[in-house]
C-alpha cells in the first residue's frame, strides 16, 4: 500500500513537472527535505545561470545574493510541518537578475526526494510598474515638499486627500488638521462657498467647469480668520475611476504689496519731479519721449502731453540736433552724454544716462537738464571781462575796449542794450554801443544834452549813484522816450562813472523791458565795470599824451632841419599834411598813415650831417659834393633804426625816398615796385613841394608848371599811378588857380 501511494506521488509530480514544462511565465521546483533542488522545469533551468549543476543544490544558490535575507529561516520547519509559504525574489537567471514569486507548498505525505514543491512565477513587468509608481509618487511628494506654491487635492466630495508644506505655510492648518476635512470649511470665505459646491456638482453632472486649466483672482481665508489674495489654478483627474481634483494656490498678498508699494513710490516720484527745480525725462530705444516732469516746464510754458510721444530733438528747441541724439544715443550704448542747449532766455546743462530694466537691460535713456543760466551768464562775462583786461594791458585801441565793456555789460540779467559814454563841457557823447535799436542809436550821432532825454539823465551827471529813466515819469515825451516805447524798452539804468578824482568823466546807460530798479549784485558787476572803464579812459588819455609828446618830438626835429637854411622854411609841416592826403586818397589803412606821418617828420634827418657849404651852396653841387649829399638818407636811417617807437615802415621812408622808378636814384638804385610803397607815396609829395617852394638854388614854381613836370617825371623818377592819383586830387582842390611867373632855374635834381 506504501508503495502504491509514494508511486502515485511521484506520478503526480511528474505530471506536475510536465504541466509547469509548457508554461513560458513559470516554473517548477522539486524540494527534498533539505530544501535542495531535486528536479526543475526545462524551461526554468534554461533561464538560470549555467555555472552549476541546479539538482542538488540548495535552494539559496539559486536566489539573488541580495535577496537571500529574504528567504526566513524557519522555512523547512513550515514546510515540515505542513505550512505554505511565499516569497518575491529576484533568481540568478542569465543576464540580468529576474524577480519571482514562489509559492511554497508541502507534500503530504513527504516522499524522499520530493519535500515540497515551489511554484515560480516571473512577476518582473510587476515590478517594474511598481518601481515606476513608486518613482512617480517620489517625485511627486519631493514637488510637494519644495513647491513654493500651495498644492492641495481633494476628492469628489470636497475633503482634503493631499496637502503639501508650502499650504500649511501659506493657510496656517497642519496636514493632520486638514486631511479628510471639508476644504471650503478650511480656506474657502463663507460668501463664495456656496459657489464653490454649485461648480464641482455641475463639473461631476455635465463635466462643465469655468474654473478648470485657468488662471483665476480669488480671496482665500486663513487659519486665523483674514482674508487675502490668491491666483488659483485647478485640474480635475480620474484615478481608478474616482473624481479628484488638485489645485496650485499662489499667495498674492506679497505681490499686491509690491505693486501698492511701486504705485506709492511712483506716486512720491511723480510728485517729486514735479517740485525739482529742474526738468527730466525718459525715451525710448527710438528716443521718443515718454515722460517729461519737473517745475521748468510750467516756467518754460511746456505742455508735457504734447511733447510725450514725440523724438527728444524736438523736446528743447534751439539745440543742435547732432548733439542732443549724439548724448541720448551714449546712453543706449551704456554710456553717459552731456550737452548744453539754450530754451528762450535759459541755458540748460543736460546729463543723460540708460534707463535699464529689472535685467539690466538697457530700455531707453533718462535725462535731467539743470538749468546753468546764472553760472554760464558769470562764465560768459568773466571770459568778457577778461578780454577787456587784455585789451587795456596790450593798450588796444580805447573804441575796441570800450566795446568790448558794452558787450560785457549785456550779460547781464535782463539787459538788452548798453550804452557807454564820456560827457564833454555837460554834452553826453557815444563811444560804444550794443544792442541799441536804430531808432534810438541816431539819436546819439552827436553830442546830446542831458536835458534833451530824460530828467535821469540830467541827476545821472549831477553824481547819483544810480537814476532809472522809466516811461511812466511824469516829465515830457521827448524823442527819446518816443523811441524808447516805440522799441518795446521800458526803462534805462544810468550809472555815473566816476574818476579818481570823484568827478564823473563817464556814464553807462543799461536798457530793459522792465520798469524795475537793479539788485545790489547786478549794481556791484556795473561799478566793476565803470571801474574798468575808467581804467580804459585814463589809460587812453596817458597814451594820447605821449602819443602827442612823440608826435611833436618827432616834428620838432624835422622842424630844427628848417632853422639852418630858412628857405625851406613851413617843408615839414606841408609834406605831412600833403602826404596824409594823398594816403587817404589811396586809403591807405591808419597804420600807414602813421608810418607815412612819422617818415615825413623824419625824413630829411640824416641832412644834420651835411656841411653848410654843400647844404646852403645856392648853386649846383659839384660831383664830390653829390657824393656827400647822397649819403644823407643813410645817416638819417642808422640814426633812427635803434628807436623802437619807429616802425620799419618809418625807417624805410628816410632811406629810400630819394630812389627813382627807373632805378637811377639813390642810396641804392632800386626801381619800380621794388621801392617801398610809402617812400614812393612820400617821394611825389617832396618832389611837388621842392617845385612849389623856394630854395637856395632854385625860385618857387607855380602849381600848374609843377604838376606838369610831375607827369614828365612820373615812369622816370616817380611812380606813374601815384603821380596820376596826386595830379588828380591837386586839381579837385586847386581848379582855377591862376599861373605864377615861369621859374628862372629848373632843377636836374631835389637835394
Amino acid at each position: 500500500m506504501t508503495d502504491s501511494i509514494t508511486e502515485a506521488a511521484r506520478a503526480v509530480a511528474l505530471g506536475l513537472l510536465t504541466h509547469f514544462q509548457r508554461q513560458a511565465d513559470q516554473g517548477l521546483i522539486v524540494l527534498d527535505e533539505h530544501l535542495h533542488v531535486s528536479d526543475v522545469t526545462e524551461s526554468l533551468e534554461s533561464r538560470l545561470s549555467p555555472e552549476t549543476e541546479v539538482r542538488g543544490q540548495p535552494l539559496l544558490t539559486l536566489i539573488h545574493p541580495d535577496d537571500q535575507m529574504a528567504v526566513p529561516d524557519d522555512l523547512l520547519i513550515r514546510l515540515h510541518s505542513g505550512q505554505d509559504a511565499h516569497l518575491e525574489v529576484r533568481l540568478n537567471t542569465r543576464g540580468v537578475p529576474v524577480w519571482c514569486e514562489l509559492d511554497f507548498l508541502p507534500v503530504t505525505p513527504p516522499q524522499p526526494g520530493v519535500w515540497a514543491l515551489a511554484i515560480v512565477r516571473d512577476i518582473s513587468p510587476r515590478k517594474a510598474t511598481e518601481q515606476h509608481a513608486r518613482t512617480l509618487e517620489a517625485r511627486r511628494d519631493a514637488l510637494m515638499e519644495v513647491a513654493l506654491d500651495a498644492i492641495i487635492s481633494i476628492d469628489r466630495h470636497g475633503r482634503v486627500v493631499a496637502w503639501n508644506p508650502a499650504a500649511t505655510r501659506i493657510f496656517g492648518y497642519s496636514l493632520k488638521e486638514v486631511l479628510g476635512q471639508q476644504l471650503s470649511s478650511l480656506i474657502i470665505p463663507h460668501a463664495d462657498r456656496d459657489a464653490h459646491q454649485r461648480g464641482m456638482a455641475r463639473h461631476q453632472q455635465t463635466g462643465e467647469t469655468r474654473v478648470a486649466g485657468r488662471r483665476v483672482q480669488v480671496n482665500a481665508l486663513h487659519k486665523d480668520g483674514h482674508s487675502f489674495p490668491v491666483e488659483l489654478m485647478m485640474k480635475p483627474v480620474q484615478i481608478d475611476g474616482q473624481q479628484y481634483y488638485t489645485a496650485f494656490i499662489h499667495d498674492l498678498t506679497e505681490h499686491f504689496e509690491a505693486q501698492r508699494k511701486l504705485r506709492e513710490q511712483a506716486l512720491h516720484l511723480n510728485l517729486m519731479h514735479e517740485q525739482l527745480p529742474t526738468l527730466s525725462w525718459t525715451t525710448d530705444p527710438d528716443l521718443n519721449v515718454r515722460m517729461v516732469s519737473g517745475q521748468t516746464l510750467q516756467r518754460l510754458r511746456l505742455d508735457p502731453r504734447r511733447l510725450v510721444g514725440r523724438h527728444v530733438t524736438a523736446l528743447l528747441e534751439g539745440g543742435r540736433e547732432q548733439d542732443v541724439v549724439g548724448a541720448h544715443l551714449s546712453a543706449l550704448a551704456g554710456q553717459r552724454g552731456r550737452y548744453t542747449q539754450r530754451l528762450h532766455d535759459r541755458v540748460f546743462e543736460i546729463h543723460v544716462s540708460p534707463l535699464h530694466d529689472t535685467l539690466d537691460r538697457v530700455i531707453g535713456t533718462v535725462a535731467l537738464a539743470h538749468d546753468v543760466t546764472d553760472s554760464h551768464r558769470e562764465q560768459l562775462m568773466e571770459t568778457a571781462r577778461a578780454q577787456v583786461l587784455r585789451s587795456i594791458a596790450v593798450g588796444a585801441p580805447l573804441p575796441d575796449t570800450l566795446r568790448l565793456l558794452a558787450e560785457l555789460l549785456t550779460q547781464l540779467p535782463g539787459v538788452i542794450a548798453a550804452q557807454l559814454f564820456t560827457v564833454h563841457a555837460g554834452l553826453l557823447r557815444i563811444e560804444a554801443s550794443v544792442g541799441l535799436p536804430d531808432d534810438l542809436l541816431q539819436l546819439f550821432t552827436a553830442d546830446v544834452p542831458p536835458h534833451a532825454l530824460h530828467p535821469a539823465w540830467v541827476d545821472a551827471l549831477a553824481g547819483q549813484d544810480l537814476t532809472v529813466a522809466t516811461l511812466e515819469h511824469p516829465s515830457a515825451w521827448t524823442p527819446w522816450r518816443v523811441a524808447l516805447a516805440a522799441s518795446g524798452l521800458r526803462s534805462c539804468w544810468l550809472f555815473p562813472v566816476p574818476d579818481r578824482q570823484g568827478e564823473a568823466p563817464g556814464l553807462v546807460a543799461l536798457y530793459r523791458a522792465v520798469p524795475d530798479a537793479p539788485t545790489e549784485r547786478l549794481s556791484a558787476a556795473v561799478a566793476q565795470a565803470g571801474q574798468l572803464m575808467t581804467v580804459a579812459l585814463e589809460q587812453d588819455h596817458h597814451l594820447q599824451t605821449i602819443l602827442t609828446t612823440r608826435e611833436e618830438t618827432l616834428r620838432t626835429l624835422g622842424v630844427a632841419l628848417e632853422f639852418r637854411d630858412y628857405e625851406t622854411k613851413g617843408h615839414t609841416d606841408r609834406v605831412v599834411r600833403l602826404s596824409l592826403d594823398l594816403a587817404r586818397r589811396l586809403g591807405l589803412s591808419e597804420q600807414q598813415q602813421d608810418d607815412l606821418r612819422r617818415g615825413a617828420y623824419l625824413h630829411d634827418l640824416g641832412k644834420i650831417a651835411i656841411p653848410d657849404q654843400i647844404l646852403l651852396k645856392p648853386g649846383p653841387l659839384s660831383p664830390d659834393e653829390w657824393a656827400v649829399m647822397r649819403q644823407h638818407p643813410v645817416t638819417g636811417y642808422e640814426m633812427l633804426r635803434h628807436t623802437p617807437a619807429l616802425g620799419e615802415a618809418c625807417l624805410q621812408i628816410v632811406l629810400h625816398h630819394h630812389e627813382h622808378w627807373n632805378g637811377g636814384g639813390y642810396p641804392h638804385g632800386l626801381s619800380g615796385e621794388a621801392i617801398p610803397l610809402l617812400a614812393r607815396v612820400f617821394a611825389v609829395v617832396d618832389a611837388f613841394d621842392a617845385l612849389t617852394s623856394a630854395r637856395p638854388y632854385k625860385q618857387p614854381w607855380p602849381e600848374d608848371r609843377a604838376l606838369a613836370e610831375l607827369r614828365s617825371m612820373a615812369g622816370r623818377v616817380l611812380d606813374p599811378t601815384l603821380v596820376d592819383t596826386f595830379i588828380g586830387m591837386r586839381e579837385e582842390t586847386h581848379a582855377g588857380t591862376p599861373d605864377a611867373a615861369a621859374p628862372t632855374t629848373a632843377p636836374d635834381e631835389e637835394r
